[in-house]
């Protein structure tokens, strides 16, 4: 059993740190201007994914999905990221973005080739991003950022690749400079010339007569205060399930008809089918993201967002739940953060969302809420009770 990776072929290189037994196992050496190969239990491969797919089989199955529309959507996003060479890195990244608009992962909600294979790709391309650029397209930025610190720093290192610092707040917008008009420029000019005119000349007129008369100067406009992104400014409620059915043209997800104290229940679609049982989904208690823009879903429109947790592996994905007690219609918000008006609606182009996410996290408690930027844990309340999980911690919230 041996290996040959390129020595440019850093998803290989990191999906082997990430392997340790197959690391031990195989022969490793690293070629040059070669592709990487691999000959294991009798077969012999060549190239990125499919020396990937082969590791991933023999040591790690789960890697390369675990149904088959999982292994399908592996071997497709592997495909992409071959496709889309280092000159269609863009491209690949705005693809990556689109996806995640709903997404954690490429693929289901675990690390899988897909993202091992990507990130790599991506990578040195990340590093080549402004702020601005990062945080439109948020999806991609916070992926990068989940993979870069899901993966030890070690294995990062093997890989030959490094942290890269992503921050998801929005870039402060650039102080314009004003140039001094034409204009003024002109008639000062010409005031001096004037000036030297006038030396030497007997003084004709009378003082007053003199004086010119100066332009009042319009005061600067006042500049625009920043944009501060705090999480109540998403209107966070409880609801109720009072019904759920299968989407008819989608699989994977449920339509809800969910209670908010509101003159009519509103329509949610979520996709929770591989999770959670249609039984358990009815007759919940929920915490709704409710000012989300309104979103169509193979062709039905939903009204809001459950908020759920997802656990470290990837296997689990469980409800926020309020406190009992709560109440359809209760305000649900973060700790330090009580008494402010939310949002109307999130204006997508603020990406006000996208930009709390990355803290939202359940804590070793199970109990929900938000991290800031200096790692102060936020929890999430009802009435001053905290929001919690069944079974997860440390999880994270979307």
């Amino acid at each position: 059993m041996s290996a040959s990776i390129s020595n440019n072929d850093s998803a290989l290189r990191l999906l082997l740190a990430l392997v340790p037994q197959a690391e031990s196992e195989l022969a490793v050496q690293t070629v040059t201007d070669q592709l990487s190969k691999l000959d294991l239990d009798g077969q012999t491969v060549e190239g990125t994914n499919s020396v990937a797919q082969l590791i991933a089989a023999k040591y790690n199955s789960s890697l390369a999905g675990k149904t088959d529309a999982e292994k399908a959507d592996v071997s497709q996003w592997l495909t992409m990221s071959a496709r889309h060479g280092p000159t269609e890195r863009q491209l690949f990244a705005q693809t990556i973005n689109e996806h995640l608009a709903d997404k954690t992962y490429l693929v289901s909600n675990a690390l899988t080739l897909a993202d091992i294979v990507a990130f790599s790709n991506v990578h040195a391309y990340m590093d080549t991003l402004s702020s601005q650029k990062r945080f439109n397209w948020s999806n991609f930025s916070r992926w990068f950022d989940l993979i870069q610190h899901t993966v030890p720093a070690a294995a990062l290192e093997k890989a030959g690749l490094r942290l890269i610092a992503i921050d998801l707040n929005a870039p402060a917008p650039a102080k314009k400079q004003q140039a001094a008009p034409a204009a003024k420029a002109d008639k000062a000019n010409k005031g001096a010339a004037a000036e030297s005119d006038k030396k030497g000349k007997k003084q004709e007129k009378a003082e007053g007569q003199k004086e010119k008369k100066e332009k009042k100067k319009q005061p600067a406009p006042a500049a625009k205060e920043e944009l501060k992104i705090v999480p109540s400014m998403i209107d966070l409620r409880v609801g109720h399930i009072v019904n759920v059915k299968k989407h008819e043209d989608a699989d994977s997800l449920y339509v809800e008809t969910i209670e908010l104290g509101e003159p009519a229940p509103r329509t949610v679609v979520s996709g929770l089918v591989r999770f959670i049982p249609i039984e358990q989904m009815q007759d919940r208690d929920v915490v709704l993201v409710c000012n989300l823009k309104p979103v169509a879903m193979r062709g039905v429109k939903s009204f809001a967002m459950v908020l759920c947790a997802t656990s470290p592996d990837g296997n689990t994905v469980e409800f926020v739940e309020p406190p009992k007690g709560s109440k359809p219609g209760d305000r649900v918000y973060f700790e330090g953060f009580e008494g402010a008006e939310p949002e109307e609606v999130l204006k997508p182009k603020l990406k006000i969302f996208e930009t709390i996410q990355p803290g939202l996290f359940t804590n070793d408690d199970r109990e929900a809420g938000w991290y800031d930027e200096n790692k102060v844990f936020h929890k999430l309340l009802v009435g001053g009770n905290v929001c919690t999980t069944a079974t997860v911690a440390k999880g994270t919230l979307k």
